[in-house]
């Protein structure tokens, strides 16, 4: 499947100046997680000040299975980085790729990677040869290009590892814009922030998008505003758009 490309373009008229920040809709806990899902900030923009001024958030569909080691377990506040990713596809027959962790360090076992993972997920099978918790803090989940450093992958759905276990990723088209000083791959606590716009790119049977630029304004109000093609995209079911306060 092709890679899409989306964008998010932000007009700050708020009367300040403000950085926005960019991250993925995280997974519905299951049983697949035993310390569960953590959001991790994806991209963020510099300070934009306010009057005809924007920032604009590049999104690809591409998607890498990750892993890593950080310093503590994972909590908001963090900021692990990954150590190693591999391209993994989405299912239907999406990859299952396989971790082993000798001595609590992780790596991946690419002769036992399979194409088996249910639609619009990909996973990540642990072996048993460690425990949990472990020294290292073994992490893993899912990644994506930094658009401005494309060779870096940035942690934006992390989990503690844990032996013996299968993880599912489901991932999809649905992204949130916040505003805040977070650092990217920072792990945030999403019911912590106000003011949350969601954004979802409504696909076809194929995959291909309806609708991949949407344009909003940011308030005095704390309104993010959709423009006039926007709105329509979104009043015709072509995309979804809400606001969290």
């Amino acid at each position: 499947m092709a890679v899409n490309e989306y964008t998010i373009t932000i007009k700050n008229e708020s009367g300040s100046p403000m950085r926005f920040m960019l991250f993925l809709e995280r997974p519905t806990p299951n049983d697949t997680s035993p310390t569960g899902f953590y959001n991790n900030i994806w991209q963020t923009s510099p300070q934009i000040p306010s009057g005809n001024s924007t920032v604009r958030f590049k999104i690809t569909d591409e998607y890498f299975a990750i892993l890593g080691t950080n310093p503590t377990p994972l909590q908001p506040g963090t900021r692990p980085w990954t150590s190693s990713a591999v391209p993994v596809t989405l299912g239907p027959d999406g990859t299952s790729a396989f971790v082993t962790v000798p001595d609590d360090s992780p790596d991946w076992v690419s002769e036992k990677f399979k194409k088996d993972a249910p639609a619009g997920s990909f996973r990540i099978v642990t072996d048993s040869n460690f425990r949990s918790p472990n020294e290292n803090n073994v992490f893993i989940g899912t990644g994506m290009r930094d658009p401005r450093h494309p060779e870096s992958v940035i942690p934006v759905i992390t989990t503690q590892a844990a032996p013996a276990m299968t993880f599912a990723f489901e991932v999809t088209t649905h992204y949130y814009i916040t505003t805040g000083e977070q650092k990217k791959g920072e792990v945030v606590e999403e019911p912590d922030y106000r003011n949350i716009l969601e954004v979802e790119f409504i696909r076809e049977k194929d995959g291909t998008p309806y609708f991949k630029d949407a344009v909003f304004t940011y308030t005095a109000e704390d309104k993010y505003v959709a423009d006039h093609k926007t709105g329509n995209e979104a009043s015709r079911g072509r995309m979804r758009v809400q606001q969290r306060k």
